[in-house]
């Protein structure tokens, strides 16, 4: 399959004429319903005008990707506008751009729906294929470009493909203040914590770091002391000597979570990607026989799916 499958005469607004990214949107929206690839216009009114979303994609500075799963629209669909002047997202006049590229999907779509978006920002990290849209005067320019209309979709995307392998991991017994250094130096938000055979025990957040090492901090500066947060336990953590601990001290084990959700890497992105949002989560360790072999995250997704 490739991105000419998805292009029509029909669903190409060249002009487009638009002052702001939704006006934009509601136009490509429109020619949608025009082509007869809406199965509920009034549910499609709905979601433009309530559903905004606030992760719209810009693709390296050249275009917008507005993007909506919706039972609205019968399958994957596509719309694509190129105006004659930049327009720009509502109050914030250094996001513009003349390209704008509208994607729908039914929910079912999922797979579908992430791999013409991969397919879509590859065509558009082409500096010939952007001076083309912009260079275009009617629908069947557009249909000609070459990088565009032959730009493969490609086949179900997995986890393998995606994650980030060789993640940096703790143990279990590594005091906190330690894995905050790693955590603060890499720049990372959450860190595996794993046993002796690189099996996953656990996942330590920058929400643990808060909770047990920003009390401490915030008495030390109010008071000049450092004094032991005090925790919801029968029994005050202490060190391996025994002796009371200090919240920097303490080993990782103790702030953790121990429940921690695994990816396999034969896993689809599509399937991550429902995940992530059923679970509220934007990240999770990818196991292979039981160990660690990688993590993938939210970031992964857009940065490697999507160019970034």
């Amino acid at each position: 399959m490739k991105l000419a499958d998805l292009l029509d005469a029909a669903r190409i607004v060249v002009p487009l004429e638009a002052a702001t990214l939704r006006d934009a949107t509601a136009g490509l929206a429109a020619a949608l319903t025009r082509a007869g690839a809406v199965a509920d216009p009034e549910r499609l009114s709905e979601i433009l005008r309530d559903e905004w979303p606030e992760d719209v994609v810009m693709v390296g500075g050249r275009a917008f990707l507005p993007h909506f799963r919706s039972n609205a629209v019968r399958s994957l669909v596509l719309a694509l506008g190129v105006a004659p002047q930049p327009v720009c997202r509502a109050n914030d006049p250094n996001r513009c751009a003349r390209i704008v590229i509208l994607i729908m999907a039914p929910a079912r779509e999922a797979s579908e729906y992430l791999r013409a978006m991969s397919t879509v920002a590859r065509a558009l990290a082409a500096d010939e294929v952007v001076a083309a849209l912009h260079a275009a005067r009617s629908p069947a320019d557009v249909l000609a470009i070459p990088g565009l209309a032959s730009a493969p979709i490609p086949a179900e995307v997995t986890v393998r493909d995606v994650m980030t392998v060789g993640a940096v991991t703790v143990g279990p017994d590594t005091p906190l203040g330690e894995a905050a250094r790693v955590m603060l130096s890499r720049h990372l938000r959450c860190l595996p914590v794993t046993g002796p055979q690189g099996e996953v025990v656990g996942m330590l957040t920058d929400g643990h770091l808060l909770s047990h090492l920003l009390p401490q901090t915030v008495q030390q500066l109010s008071t000049g002391q450092v004094k032991a947060v005090k925790r919801r336990t029968t029994q005050a953590p202490t060190t391996r000597r025994g002796s009371p601990a200090e919240p920097h001290e303490l080993p990782v084990r103790d702030a953790m979570d121990r429940t921690v959700l695994c990816l396999a890497e034969d896993q689809t992105i599509a399937d991550v990607a429902a995940l992530m949002s059923a679970k509220k989560v934007d990240r999770f360790p990818v196991t292979r026989d039981g160990a660690l072999v990688g993590v993938l995250t939210r970031r992964d997704i857009v940065r490697k799916l999507l160019g970034y």
